[in-house]
């Protein structure tokens, strides 16, 4: 288990992850009215502009790996909570952002069954989520792949934000349970279709 400053940082760090995206909206929201308003050409031109759609099957995490920091260590009060925060860092790194990363601005979604958008649990948009990855695959790949579980679910962004789901799935009809990864991009006020970016087996941690 981490200790307990590990865990409150997330704590934190989540709280304040949900307020910013809140307070993000709540600008965009003011300054979509003050251009109607005015109706200036140099208000217009700083209009947010959505980010680009991710390429299938190409990760942002390829290729990265753990780098000490020596000034992350100013941040902790003894030897023991640093060396646990080094091994998470390390962990969500090589999970590619399957595991929460401290200070980064991920956090773990806390309650699977809780009610996420629109009555439905975040359990059920989840799995609905990680089944447009397995379907890609599916379709581009030729595989069987079928998601059993939901695990665990990751999130970071803002006015679009990334899920990063672990999942129990099946490659073929009976065969044995095999842990898998699903990475989704989603849009706030759901004004475009969420966009599959990843699916994959789950990568063996070194530690």
């Amino acid at each position: 288990m981490a200790p307990e400053s590990i865990k409150e940082e997330m704590e934190i760090q989540a709280s304040t992850t949900k307020m910013m995206n809140s307070s993000l909206m709540e600008e965009h929201k003011v300054e979509e009215e003050e251009d109607d308003d005015e109706g200036s050409d140099i208000d217009r031109r700083y209009k947010y502009v959505p980010e680009p759609e991710p390429e299938w099957d190409v990760d942002s995490y390829d290729g990265r790996e753990y780098e000490t920091d020596p000034e992350d260590r100013q941040f902790f009060s003894d030897e023991d909570s640093y060396q646990e925060f080094r091994t998470r860092k390390r962990q969500a790194i090589e999970s590619k952002g399957f595991l929460p990363e401290p200070l980064s601005g991920t956090y773990p979604i806390q309650d699977l069954e809780e009610i996420a958008y629109r009555n439905m649990t975040a359990r059920e948009l989840n799995t609905d989520l990680a089944n447009l990855c397995v379907k890609k695959l599916n379709d581009e790949k030729g595989t069987t792949v079928e998601l059993v579980e939901i695990v665990r679910v990751i999130e970071l962004g803002g006015a679009t934000w990334n899920s990063y789901i672990t999942f129990m799935a099946r490659e073929y009809l009976n065969g044995p349970l095999v842990e898998y990864h699903a990475k989704v991009m989603s849009y706030v006020g759901q004004e475009k279709p969420p966009f599959p970016i990843l699916c994959r087996p789950s990568p063996k941690l070194s530690v």
